[in-house]
C-alpha cells in the first residue's frame, strides 16, 4: 500500500487539472499558483471580472502609447483593461497595470505564495501582530485544539460557557476566507447552544472575536458593516511605501463590505477626503451611496495617518510578502485595527479604478523592470 502522502499529492495534482479546467476549486486544497492559471484567470475574467466589451476603445495615439510602455516586458498586450480602467476613471494612464498581469507575475514575484498558504491564518495573527492593535479574540481553534483570550489550551465546555456571555460574536474561517465569504456574526449563546458542533468538527481553523466598535464617522458611511480601508504597501530595502487606499463601504442590511457582497470601493486622497464615486464589484460608477443616499464626495476618512502607521509597523517584518492588501478599521477609541492581511492574491481592479490612477503610479516601470529582471514573457493576456 502506498504511503499517505503519495495519495495526498495524487488529490492535489487531480484538483488542480479540475481548477484549471472548470474554475471551480476546493478551499485549501489548490496550489495559490495554480488559482493564477492563464485559462482560470481568463474564465474569472468571463464570469467575474467587470466586462470592457462594450466600452470605447482607445485611440490609436493612447493604444501606441500603452504598448510601448509594455513592449519591453511582454511580446503582447490586450487593451481590455487599460479600455476597462479609463471607462471607469475618465482618464487614461499607459502604466495602468492589468489585474492578470498582476496576479501572474507581479504578485507572485513579491509573494511567498507557499509559505503564505500556511502562515495567512488569523489565528496567528495574535502572535505575528503582537505590536499593533486587532479585534478582541473571544476564542481561537487551531485543527482540533481550543484556546481562550489568554491562548491557553482549554476545553471546549469552557468555550462554550465563554460564549454564553457574549451578545454578539464574529466566527471567521481562519484561513481561505477571501471576499468576507466564512465570515458570521452570531449570538454567543447560539453559537454555544447550536453551532458550536459545527465549527468543532470542522477541518478547517476558526477565531472568534468581538465585533470592533468603529468611529462614529466610519458609522456613519455604512452602520451594519465595519467599514474598513484597504491599503496596498510594498516593503522595499529600507522603509514601506503605501501605493493605494480606498475605503470599502457595506450597502443594504450587509455585515460585510466586501465588493462580492455588494459593498463599494472609493478611493482615498492624501488628505483622507474621499473620491467623488465608488465603484461596485461589477465595475459600475456610483456617486451617491445607494441605500443611504449620501455624496460620496466631501466625505473624509477619520485617523487615516492612524492607518498607514499601522501598515507600516505591521509590514516591516514580513520580508517574504513584500506586497500586501491590508484591511484596516478605525475604532471608538480612535484607533486603527487590522482586520485582515492579504499576503497575496489581492485584486487590484477595485482600487485602480477607485482611486483613479494605475497602482504604481511613477513607480510602475521601476517596479516592472525588477519584476520582468530584463527578460520579456512570451505573451500576456488575451
Amino acid at each position: 500500500m502506498l504511503p499517505s502522502y503519495f495519495s495526498d499529492f495524487g488529490k492535489i495534482i487531480k484538483d488542480n487539472i479540475n481548477t484549471i479546467c472548470v474554475g471551480d476549486y476546493k478551499v485549501g486544497d489548490v496550489d495559490l499558483n495554480t488559482l493564477c492559471n492563464l485559462a482560470l484567470l481568463r474564465l474569472d475574467h468571463v464570469s467575474i471580472t467587470p466586462s470592457a466589451k462594450h466600452e470605447k476603445k482607445l485611440t490609436k495615439k493612447q493604444l501606441k502609447q500603452m504598448r510601448a510602455f509594455y513592449s519591453p516586458y511582454v511580446r503582447f498586450m490586450t487593451d481590455r483593461y487599460h479600455r476597462l480602467y479609463t471607462a471607469k476613471t475618465g482618464k487614461f494612464y499607459p502604466q495602468y497595470i492589468p489585474e492578470e498581469m498582476f496576479f501572474m507575475w507581479i504578485d507572485r514575484y513579491f509573494c511567498h505564495r507557499q509559505e503564505a498558504r500556511y502562515l495567512d491564518n488569523k489565528c496567528y495573527y495574535y502572535k505575528l501582530f503582537s505590536h499593533i492593535k486587532l479585534p478582541e479574540a473571544v476564542a481561537l481553534k487551531i485543527g482540533n485544539t481550543w484556546l481562550d483570550s489568554d491562548f491557553k489550551v482549554v476545553s471546549t465546555k469552557t468555550i462554550r460557557e465563554k460564549l454564553r456571555n457574549e451578545k454578539e460574536v464574529v466566527v471567521k474561517q481562519a484561513t481561505n476566507s477571501e471576499g468576507g465569504y466564512g465570515v458570521k456574526f452570531v449570538n454567543g449563546a447560539k453559537l454555544a447552544d447550536v453551532l458550536f458542533g459545527k465549527i468543532a468538527r470542522a477541518k478547517e481553523d476558526f477565531v472568534i472575536q468581538r465585533p470592533v466598535r468603529q468611529h462614529k464617522d466610519m458609522v456613519a458611511f455604512h452602520p451594519e458593516s465595519v467599514n474598513t480601508m484597504r491599503i496596498v504597501s510594498l516593503l522595499t530595502g529600507d522603509k514601506v511605501k503605501v501605493y493605494a487606499v480606498s475605503l470599502k463601504v457595506g450597502v443594504g442590511k450587509e455585515r460585510i463590505d466586501n465588493g462580492c457582497h455588494g459593498g463599494i470601493y472609493c478611493g482615498v486622497k492624501p488628505d483622507g477626503s474621499l473620491m467623488d464615486y465608488g465603484i461596485s464589484d461589477k465595475g459600475e460608477v456610483i456617486y451617491k451611496h445607494p441605500t443611504l443616499g449620501y455624496s460620496f464626495s466631501g466625505k473624509k476618512i477619520p485617523h487615516l495617518n492612524k492607518a498607514i502607521k499601522l501598515v507600516k509597523e505591521a509590514h516591516s517584518f514580513m520580508g517574504h510578502f513584500r506586497l500586501v492588501s491590508w484591511d484596516v478599521a478605525i475604532d471608538d477609541d480612535d484607533e486603527a485595527v487590522l482586520i485582515e492581511a492579504n499576503l497575496t492574491l489581492g485584486g487590484i481592479n477595485d482600487v485602480q479604478m477607485s482611486n483613479g490612477r494605475p497602482l504604481f503610479g511613477k513607480d510602475t516601470k521601476k517596479i516592472l523592470d525588477e519584476v520582468f529582471g530584463g527578460r520579456r514573457k512570451v505573451t500576456t493576456l488575451l
